[in-house]
């Protein structure tokens, strides 16, 4: 008896100490997350699975805090998947409510944002949660404008996006002009700890950034252009003025104090544009004067050279927030965050009126807006505008965005369908070092319906009826031989061959890919990478029709089921790269191994660190997916 009395003391004693160590543990989160130790505690190596999850609450709104808003995201479901949103603070609530704002999961967000607002005394929150409520609203109740013949798509213009900021892009002759966050010689700022702002510069066309050169102490960015003159704003604790800057060779001369132009003395000027119609100037401040936040204001150049009294542009304006300014023709943009915006900023639209004035701001539909801040519009063409955004899937915390119009497909023709041709495809396969046939099999495949497919004879021919004219994708593969994929164009009238030289084994073996690594928990390209990555298209564009596999991987850190999600984002990240640099999507197949194929044992910090990797693999034989 004594014995089991004594087991059962024992294993209270463990329990009990397991609930004080939990306890302590949390403790000790919660207290480095409350004096800001943000940066030390994304770089602890958490388990989501096995957390707790009042525990995992302060992790995820440290990633957060921090931009990391899709491990942020991924933290907070696993948390809130296993406690109640009556539990949680208010602040955690309003997080993932945003979250969830900008992964569209509105009615979710919705749930949040109410949740909160219920236990928020704080005025200042609670007016921030109610238009929480009104983006979410929105988005909800979203409906694409009528179709017009074309549809825009966005393009993250990843060259010149890093993980920090970037955003305020202007083009003037040949050359593009932007603010970014991401030089930590900067020096941070004393409100948020980031690197100060600095402008850069790339040639139109060339990837390759620079600094302007202007390093002062301050947030120092670009606030416009007037004519050929640069107008740069600096600031610091949370006022700034205009600075000019000319032309100096093929560089910029130092800016000084743009004396003649009304600068406010408590306020601050953060952007501007020129009217061509009118050569006011519309500019940004949150001067004497404002409605709410910043405003839109327009001044006018006196016979004096100086500037007149600016006046409110109050018809445009309201108790939130207006900014950047950017005129085409009779069309004023400028981005707000108000009630009615889909979440954050977002860009409006205002049109010269006949007798004067502006008429009443328009939200530009998805994908201009998101429900994250959308800003910093500039109109190169009616084909071609660039924008600033914070929305998901980009590579930093604000990222460039170049926005195409793109013609929508012809509906389909009307009346019976055509009668069937009697033309052939012929398809011949060989060797391509040889130039022996080699049989093999191929599979057409059109953009929709079926999937035309065959295997050549040992003289290495196919023919079959040819196929509705069009482009198609013809896969060709072979044991012992590379996948081959080309794309192949049909023409309406006379038969149609295609050739495909197929390449073996043997002459992979003499390809040289390279291998590429990542930082713990990150999926994010190291500096290395670009030029590792310029040797994976090289021998793309030298071998036409490979086929490769883009395989992620991890170290044996963290759960299964995460090392999947994380190695998946890695091959993604690598894909969407070369996708970006004219790759056919077509060609690479994206695939994550999680830690099941180390390629040394996860013993080492070193070696754990050359299991984290992206690997590139010719497909050889059957296709995958055939298996």
């Amino acid at each position: 008896m004594r014995s089991r009395a004594l087991i059962r003391y024992f294993v209270v004693g463990v329990l009990f100490g397991e609930a004080l160590w939990a306890q302590a543990s949390l403790r000790s989160v919660e207290r480095r997350y409350y004096k800001g130790e943000y940066l030390a505690l994304a770089e602890e190596s958490v388990d989501p699975d096995q957390a707790p999850p009042k525990q995992l609450l302060y992790y995820a709104s440290a990633y957060y805090r921090l931009g990391e808003r899709e491990r942020a995201y991924q933290a907070y479901q696993k948390a809130f998947a296993k406690i109640s949103p009556t539990e949680v603070e208010p602040h955690f609530l309003a997080e993932y409510g945003r979250l969830c704002l900008e992964y569209e999961n509105p009615t979710l967000a919705l749930q949040l944002f109410n949740e909160a607002l219920q236990r928020t005394t704080s005025p200042d929150s609670q007016n921030l949660l109610s238009r929480y409520i009104a983006y979410a609203n929105q988005l909800k109740s979203y409906q694409e404008p009528p179709p017009q013949g074309y549809r825009w798509v966005a393009y993250n213009l990843g060259a010149f996006n890093t993980p920090a900021h970037e955003y305020s892009l202007f083009i003037h002759k040949g050359r593009l002009y932007f603010i970014s966050r991401r030089d930590p010689e900067r020096g941070q700022d004393p409100e948020d700890l980031l690197p100060h702002e600095a402008l850069y510069w790339a040639k139109v066309g060339d990837s390759t950034v620079k600094p302007v050169g202007f390093f002062s102490s301050k947030h120092e960015g670009i606030a416009g252009f007037v004519g050929d003159t640069l107008i740069v704003y600096r600031s610091a604790r949370r006022r700034g003025d205009f600075y000019i800057a000319y032309p100096s060779g093929d560089a910029w001369t130092q800016p000084v104090k743009w004396k003649a132009f009304p600068n406010s003395r408590k306020g601050s000027e953060d952007a501007l544009c020129e009217d061509p119609k009118t050569g006011e100037i519309i500019f940004s401040s949150d001067r004497k004067g404002t409605l709410g936040g910043k405003d839109l204001w327009v001044t006018r150049r006196l016979p004096s050279g100086k500037f007149a009294p600016p006046e409110n542009l109050s018809v445009l304006n309201s108790p939130y927030n207006e900014d950047a300014p950017f005129i085409v023709g009779d069309t004023l943009y400028f981005a707000h965050d108000g009630p009615g915006s889909l979440g954050g900023y977002d860009l409006y639209r205002s049109v010269r009126q006949p007798g004067g004035g502006w008429s009443k701001p328009e939200r530009l539909p998805k994908p201009f807006n998101s429900p994250a801040h959308d800003s910093y519009l500039f109109y190169q063409n009616p084909d071609s505008v660039y924008l600033s955004s914070s929305r998901v899937g980009g590579k930093g915390r604000v990222d460039l965005y170049l926005m195409v119009r793109q013609p929508l497909p012809p509906p389909p023709p009307e009346g019976p369908a055509p009668a069937p041709r009697v033309y052939s495809l012929r398809i011949r396969t060989y060797d391509a070092r040889t130039g022996q046939p080699v049989q093999a099999y191929a599979r057409l495949r059109p953009p929709e319906g079926e999937v035309l497919s065959g295997r050549t004879s040992a003289a290495g021919e196919l023919t079959q009826p040819k196929p509705p004219a069009g482009t198609y994708l013809l896969e060709v593969w072979a044991d012992g031989y590379a996948t081959a994929l080309t794309p192949v164009t049909i023409p309406d009238a006379g038969d149609a061959q295609e050739e495909v030289a197929m390449l073996s084994a043997e002459e992979l073996k003499k390809l040289r890919l390279p291998r590429l690594h990542f930082n713990f928990d990150k999926y994010d390209l190291r500096a290395e990478a670009p030029a590792a990555l310029d040797t994976v298209l090289r021998i793309l564009q030298q071998y036409p029709t490979l086929v490769i596999e883009v395989a992620g991987h991890t170290d044996s850190i963290g759960t299964q089921r995460y090392n999947q999600g994380l190695s998946e984002r890695r091959a993604n990240t690598v894909y969407n790269y070369l996708i970006e640099r004219g790759v056919s999507p077509a060609r690479l197949k994206p695939r994550g191994y999680s830690e099941d194929r180390p390629l040394v044992p996860n013993d080492t910090p070193y070696r754990r660190f050359l299991n984290r990797r992206v690997e590139f693999v010719p497909l050889v034989g059957r296709p995958p997916e055939m298996e």
